[in-house]
């Protein structure tokens, strides 16, 4: 059996990898993508969360180092970064008037999210994972491949269209 808690390490480098497409498509100038990238992201990272906060924290000791609380509310403020970032990343639109200028609008909006995502994962990673029974951790492991496929056609597009984008000399 897989170490639960290096597969939900590995399920947050998912949700990263995902990230980093959205971002990607940003800087291509491919806004419609971008933002269903985005929307898969948004929608992977509620569900993850919502397992967390029903299969984890409910486990989570007292005297744990940080209270549910935290994770609860990082979560929350992580999602309303990605719902506040997602209405510029689609107006990205090139070969539009002053696309570039909105990609950079739109990576600066996704700045907050990046920082926020980090620093949430670190703090599973080291605080909550280990204070939780391994029973609890696979519970939110075994949750994650449905999750994902919901969302593989509209990110094996997002890919695709990424794919398409011609490389700089």
């Amino acid at each position: 059996m897989t170490d639960p808690a290096a597969a939900l390490r590995a399920i947050h480098v998912e949700l990263d990898a995902i990230f980093e497409l959205a971002r990607e498509l940003v800087v291509a100038g491919d806004g419609h993508h971008a933002a269903r990238a985005l929307a898969a992201y948004r929608a992977l990272t509620a569900r993850h969360a919502a397992d967390e906060e029903a299969l984890l924290l409910p486990h989570l000791p007292a005297d744990a180092r940080w209270p549910a609380g935290l994770y609860v509310g990082q979560h929350g403020k992580l999602l309303a970064g990605i719902d506040r970032a997602a209405d510029v990343v689609a107006a990205v639109a090139a070969p539009a008037p002053r696309w570039r200028a909105m990609a950079l609008c739109a990576l600066d909006a996704l700045i907050p999210v990046l920082h926020l995502a980090e620093h949430h994962h670190a703090a599973e990673e080291q605080a909550l994972f280990p204070a939780v029974p391994a029973a609890a951790l696979a519970a939110v492991v075994a949750a994650w491949p449905a999750d994902l496929a919901a969302h593989a056609d509209a990110l094996a597009a997002c890919r695709a269209a990424l794919a398409g984008v011609p490389s700089p000399p």
